[in-house]
């Protein structure tokens, strides 16, 4: 009895490229088992969207069902499929850890795993929160753990390309920002996009400086925390250096406004009014969006806002606006790009009127800014 006409394995092969990974999941599962012809292609399609997301905080979850416990098992009942799971890319991880001392009660072995992963060249985004970042590159060849870091080693070809980066550290950015930027740990910061940076002390705005000069042509967003009891003489030499960031599109400042120096003097708007007045033109004529987030505590100024400190407070205010609106309406603009200014305000004490007392004074020191072209918003927190 001759044999029914069979289709080329060519044609046969293409079959599981009409399905879908999770519709037809089920179809992929079962098509796999039929021949060894189908196992790789079903396999590359049913493993190639798979999210391990921890379960909900303060759930009860029994031993062995965690996403991570049952890939693993999955693993391991399947050693064929780890050649697929091997060369599928990482397109996301996101390794987050309350207490940043928590990381090192973690055993060794499980902070090597993660240390690994990220840095994967399979990974194409990482997202990593309050964890040191050794983990990101080591020093050593080889493995080690002294109580303070977790190193493995890495391949020369192998390289962090950053694309934003946010350091809210209260103590030694600078040691934070020196492990960044040393060519030994193979971190390049010639892509970051976004640049979100705390300052603790006057000296951390040198720091920013450092960062932004080993990103100036790719930086389009720049989110930065003055240090807020910076005294009047340093104001000029605490300076952050913007030049030549042609990139640079946002820009949002985050400022104390009534938090006072060691003297009791509050300068957190005069250096603002100081950093933005020096950006040069081949920055500032690119930015497009200013956002400004000023807290107020007014309990701790003298006479609030209608005393000589508020009166002080207003003018440092009123010199921001002005290097915009003079810019805007001159002819050698250097904000001609500007097309939007956000202010939000917050005060420490939302319960009482001066939440309403801070935006009116606010909105009558941004006026020639709300009256101009620009587009101007004024969002008061509660």
């Amino acid at each position: 009895m001759p044999l029914p006409p069979r289709l080329p394995i060519e044609v046969l092969s293409l079959i599981p490229t009409f399905l879908d990974a999770q519709r037809d999941a089920k179809v992929l599962q079962t098509l796999s088992l039929t021949s060894q012809l189908f196992l790789k292609p079903c396999q590359a399609l049913l493993f190639n969207h798979i999210i391990l997301a921890s379960p909900t905080p303060n759930a009860t979850v029994l031993e062995g069902t965690y996403p991570g416990a049952k890939l693993f098992n999955l693993l391991e009942r399947s050693p064929r499929s780890r050649d697929t799971f091997r060369n599928s890319p990482l397109t996301g991880f996101c390794l987050r850890n309350n207490r940043r001392a928590q990381w090192y009660f973690l055993p060794f072995d499980v902070r090597i795993a993660f240390a690994s992963i990220c840095r994967s060249s399979c990974l194409v985004e990482l997202s990593i929160r309050e964890v040191p970042l050794t983990a990101l590159g080591p020093r050593d060849a080889e493995a080690r753990d002294d109580g303070n870091t977790s190193s493995v080693s890495r391949l020369a070809s192998e390289e962090i390309l950053l694309d934003s980066l946010r350091l809210y550290h209260h103590f030694d950015l600078d040691k934070h920002v020196a492990y960044l930027v040393d060519p030994a740990n193979k971190i390049r910061l010639d892509g970051l996009t976004k640049l979100d940076i705390l300052a603790a002390s006057p000296e951390d705005h040198a720091c920013a400086s450092d960062l932004i000069s080993h990103c100036r042509d790719s930086l389009r967003t720049f989110v930065f925390d003055p240090c807020s009891e910076i005294s009047e003489p340093g104001i000029e030499g605490a300076s952050v250096d913007l030049t030549d960031c042609t990139s640079l599109t946002s820009l949002e400042l985050h400022l104390d406004a009534t938090c006072p120096d060691p003297e009791g003097e509050r300068h957190c708007l005069h250096w603002a009014a100081s950093f933005i007045s020096k950006i040069p033109p081949t920055t500032s004529n690119n930015i497009k969006s200013l956002f400004l987030s000023l807290r107020f505590d007014l309990s701790d100024v003298p006479g609030e806002l209608t005393g000589y400190t508020g009166n002080q407070l207003y003018y440092h205010l009123r010199t921001i606006v002005v290097t915009l609106t003079d810019s805007i309406n001159s002819k050698n603009r250097k904000w001609k790009a500007l097309e939007e200014v956000k202010v939000e305000v917050q005060s420490s004490n939302p319960n009482d009127d001066d939440v309403e007392e801070i935006e009116a004074w606010v909105l009558d020191a941004m006026k020639p800014v709300s009256d101009s072209a620009v587009r101007f918003g004024l969002v008061a927190l509660p």
